[in-house]
């Protein structure tokens, strides 16, 4: 998935057609973006496209131009769940008619006792039971309107030590996470929603490699252990500086698949001949198994309403 301008959607055009990329992300959405574009785009592919974009509400909001939502924290704060639902829900159908039918929220993270941590308001709050209700409202809203949702940043960034769009972030012990971080996660398994992994070291789990390269924690804690097995997994965009510290781009997206992630998520049109040429040469070594890319595919043509079976 390549990261697309709302104005800019034919830069991806070429790869779209010759099926090099199964999915978009929107980066931005200006008033001159032409929505028949994007629905053109969708189509213009041997598959159907999965268009996503970053809409949480507050300062991560790609469609302001549907109408502003507040941040994840001032809808807990002075909104109930329902109200929450419902608001969202009506958002939703203004969304899906552009096109999109996959959005990188709710932000399932729990905020640290001690202050805001490095994701601030985008938190629900710092009560692992409250980030679950109102995750789930959330959730519930935009799969009203047929859009998956995609809970945010497995295995929990709202304790982490930085922001990994800067620097490589390490989270609190696996057995903390357990007990605060991971309870969203634990508590909306099986609800039908997407997972994006973050690039976070993991004290005794992930032994220093970011979550979204580790097998542990994909293929192990989230998929086997947590119950989303079948779900549709991406991983956060390969371009931060958490990833690009460590490994090539090509080399980091063959990694996360092979981790037990779907969908490798970077933002650059530009780097889709590098990732793709990495891709197949870690199939051809062995590293990223047929298997696995098999099980990857399934999950994307299924997310897409496509039996496997028939393709």
């Amino acid at each position: 998935m390549v990261g697309v301008s709302g104005d800019g959607l034919d830069a991806a055009r070429p790869a779209v057609t010759e099926g090099r990329v199964g999915g978009v992300i929107l980066m931005t959405w200006p008033d001159s973006s032409d929505p028949a574009v994007l629905l053109d785009l969708r189509s213009s592919g041997p598959l159907p496209l999965l268009v996503a974009v970053d809409e949480e509400g507050g300062e991560v909001q790609r469609l302001r131009s549907l109408g502003v939502l507040p941040s994840a924290r001032a809808q807990a704060d002075t909104m109930s769940v329902a109200e929450v639902e419902a608001l969202i829900a009506e958002h939703a159908r203004s969304v899906a008619a552009l096109g999109i039918d996959v959005v990188f929220a709710p932000v399932a993270d729990v905020a640290p006792l001690d202050g805001p941590g490095p994701i601030g308001d985008r938190t629900f709050s710092d009560d692992p039971a409250i980030v679950t209700a109102f995750a789930a409202a959330t959730a519930r809203g935009w799969m009203s309107a047929g859009i998956l949702p995609v809970l945010k940043h497995f295995p929990g960034h709202g304790s982490a030590s930085g922001d990994t769009h800067d620097a490589p972030a390490q989270t609190p012990s696996l057995d903390i996470l357990r007990a605060r971080d991971l309870v969203p996660y634990q508590q909306l398994a099986g609800s039908g929603v997407g997972v994006m992994v973050g690039h976070l070291d993991v004290p005794g789990l992930t032994d220093g490699a970011p979550a979204s390269v580790s097998p542990a924690a994909i293929s192990g804690l989230l998929r086997s252990e947590l119950g989303y097995g079948d779900a549709l997994v991406f991983s956060d965009a390969l371009g931060m500086e958490a990833i690009v510290s460590r490994y090539g781009l090509g080399d980091a997206a063959a990694r996360s698949i092979a981790a037990g992630a779907d969908v490798a998520l970077f933002v650059s049109p530009q780097d889709i001949d590098e990732v793709a040429r990495a891709i197949e040469t870690a199939v051809a070594e062995g590293r990223l198994p047929l298997a696995r890319l098999d099980q990857a595919v399934d999950h994307i043509l299924r997310a897409k309403g496509i039996d496997p079976c028939r393709v």
